[in-house]
């Protein structure tokens, strides 16, 4: 089975300055992959159409996905940890997107973050007030996948990846970890996860910095980073070893 994960941007193509699900849907079946990660993605919001981007694009490639709420509301304005049963109503998140059904799905909040509003005319998210969420479900004849976009701020992100360690437990886990790989490599130690190395992915058409990773236990798989697409990260390519 073949899994990428890719930071979307909310579907954001900067190559025509506007939010393009159909650039996006072609630049994944260009992936040639069976699993895809994704991270900043809207359901409900203003900025890209008021529709569900997880459900669309799996509407669009024929796939299924399954949507996880990092916060409620709309990162530009006003937000809230999500409800305990999703509600459906505006809210911004990570998703899994497969060509075969994903089974026994999970998603849990993580630590840091919490109820907040965006000052008119700032663009920036301040001292990083975002909730995070890990999501975690099984594809039919794969190994459990799980994804995550964690805090910019090292400390924070480190404290939420043992808990999306916790939450995946074994499998890939992949998505948008805002670590470089040293750190990483050090948060991981004695934990019997493998990070892999792919070079920069960030950002995406001048990349300095690998922000976008893959971690395994107990699956082989070869990594790589992928080319420029419509976002400001590239994706991050995983085959079976």
């Amino acid at each position: 089975m073949r899994f990428a994960a890719w930071n979307l941007q909310s579907g954001f193509d900067a190559r025509v300055g506007r939010v393009d699900l159909g650039a996006v849907a072609d630049a994944v079946r260009g992936l040639d992959v069976d699993v895809l990660a994704v991270q900043e993605v809207d359901r409900g919001l203003p900025r890209s159409g008021g529709v569900d981007q997880v459900a669309e694009l799996a509407d669009r490639l024929g796939w299924h996905g399954v949507f996880a709420p990092a916060l409620s509301g709309d990162p530009l304005t006003r937000w809230q940890h999500p409800p305990s049963a999703d509600d459906g109503g505006p809210a911004y998140g990570v998703g899994l997107l497969a060509r075969v059904p994903l089974r026994d799905v999970h998603h849990r909040a993580l630590p840091g973050g919490g109820p907040g509003r965006r000052a008119p005319g700032t663009t920036g998210p301040g001292w990083d007030g975002e909730p995070r969420v890990g999501l975690r479900a099984v594809p039919d004849g794969g190994p459990p996948v799980t994804t995550t976009h964690l805090s910019y701020l090292p400390w924070r992100a480190v404290r939420q990846l043992r808990v999306v360690l916790r939450l995946a437990g074994h499998g890939v886990l992949l998505g948008d970890l805002n670590l470089p790989p040293a750190v990483l490599g050090v948060a991981l130690t004695g934990s019997g996860w493998t990070a892999h190395e792919t070079g920069p992915t960030f950002p995406a058409h001048e990349p300095r910095l690998q922000l976008d990773h893959v971690l395994t236990r107990g699956v082989r798989l070869h990594v790589t980073a992928g080319p420029p697409g419509t976002s400001d990260h590239r994706p991050v390519l995983a085959r079976p070893a």
